[in-house]
């Protein structure tokens, strides 16, 4: 199997010409390019990390969901019994989301009278929006309005979105008034796509034992930051693929999705369970029981009908005060494939060995402890595989 091109996230329509498709397919395309080029840099090395576009997917493969809990773990690692001020210090400041939501979770926000009144969550990259920007500024329009906060819907204009020829993705729609797609440095496209390919690189320590260690993968190939949930689970799970011999890419649509919410233990006023008040407003449901959605943005909001808010509801002992405790249901992945099973052996590098020549420049905004990305966590298999026929 080979991809003719890669789609847009989620197979979504926002596309109206063949050469937007096109155009789309090769930018995620140059950054599998840079994937690959990392690991050829490796001396002795053929590299596990492929382009589905461009090499053949050998069949029988495996379509591997990789993902991890929405809600920030360094914040949560950081007050680990006090749940409170962890949801509080997630949102708490006009920066919050840039600093502290890093899991590609971001959220935002409304209140009336002192009460949670909707959440919305985003997993949606800054990428794909400049892309719209560049393609056709119309439908970006159209797609801020139907995010933002419903009450400022009418208020976006392209002015403020597009300035003097240049998108904004920080602008006063995408962060005081909604999160329509991700801003946290960290939390772009060409990140996964980087750290799915350096992570496929093996690690030895000095005495030559190979590392499965997450912590320690993390910090000897210098991809992520330690104690995250999603870059090190990324690079770990693939880390392991790339153990076992397999050849690596990451399936079609690529990009980063919420691959489910639930109500679990969320109780109304009166103390009975509520209702499904979760919506997909871009995406993909799921489509059966446990496999992974592919969903991009996700509202939670009572309907007026029920005479009471989100801020009414209780998860456990706590009524909803923040959306961080929304975030805490969320779980966020990506899809991966492994193909060629056993048939690679490469060899192991020291920590610290990084290819020559260097590695691609990452783009701006890319931090610096990611730029040469990548990840590992536990060394667990990955959840719900199946193998594709």
């Amino acid at each position: 199997m080979r991809y003719q091109r890669f789609d847009p996230p989620a197979f979504l329509n926002d596309f109206t010409t063949e050469q937007q498709r096109d155009d789309w397919s090769a930018e995620v395309s140059g950054y599998f390019a840079d994937g690959v080029a990392y690991n050829e840099g490796f001396p002795g090395l053929t590299s596990q990390f492929y382009n589905p576009v461009l090499t053949e997917t050998v069949e029988p493969f495996t379509e591997a969901l990789i993902e991890w809990p929405g809600f920030p773990k360094l914040v949560k690692d950081q007050f680990p019994t006090d749940p409170v001020k962890a949801w509080r210090t997630a949102e708490t400041g006009a920066n919050a989301r840039e600093q502290f939501m890093d899991e590609y979770l971001e959220w935002h926000v409304i209140r009336k009278n002192g009460k949670i009144t909707r959440v919305s969550f985003t997993c949606e990259t800054s990428q794909y929006y400049q892309f719209l920007a560049k393609t056709d500024p119309g439908k970006l329009l159209s797609i801020y309005q139907s995010l933002v906060d419903p009450a400022h819907q009418a208020e976006v204009v392209v002015g403020d979105l597009i300035v003097n020829g240049k998108y904004q993705p920080k602008n006063k729609w995408n962060t005081q008034y909604g999160a329509v797609h991700l801003i946290q440095p960290n939390n772009n496209l060409y990140a996964e796509v980087l750290i799915a390919a350096q992570a496929c690189i093996l690690r030895q320590r000095a005495t030559g034992a190979v590392i499965t260690d997450a912590d320690e993968l993390i910090k000897c190939s210098r991809y992520g930051e330690p104690g995250r949930a999603s870059d090190p689970k990324i690079g770990a799970d693939v880390n392991g693929l790339a153990r076992d011999g397999d050849s690596i890419s990451l399936r079609n649509p690529v990009a980063l999705y919420i691959t489910g919410w639930n109500s679990t233990g969320m109780k109304k006023p009166n103390g009975s369970p509520v209702g499904n008040y979760w919506t997909l407003r871009r995406g993909t449901p799921s489509p059966g029981p446990n496999q992974a959605a592919m969903g991009l943005h996700l509202v939670f909001e009572v309907p007026a009908a029920e005479g009471f808010v989100v801020g009414d509801i209780k998860i456990g002992t706590h009524a909803i005060e923040f959306g961080g405790q929304l975030a805490e249901k969320i779980s966020v992945g990506l899809l991966g494939l492994a193909s060629s099973q056993g048939q690679s052996n490469n060899p192991s590098f020291k920590c610290g060995v990084q290819p020559a020549p260097a590695a691609p420049p990452a783009p701006a905004g890319f931090g610096l402890a990611h730029a040469a990305a990548g990840a590992a966590h536990a060394p667990k298999p990955p959840t719900r595989v199946r193998v594709a026929h």
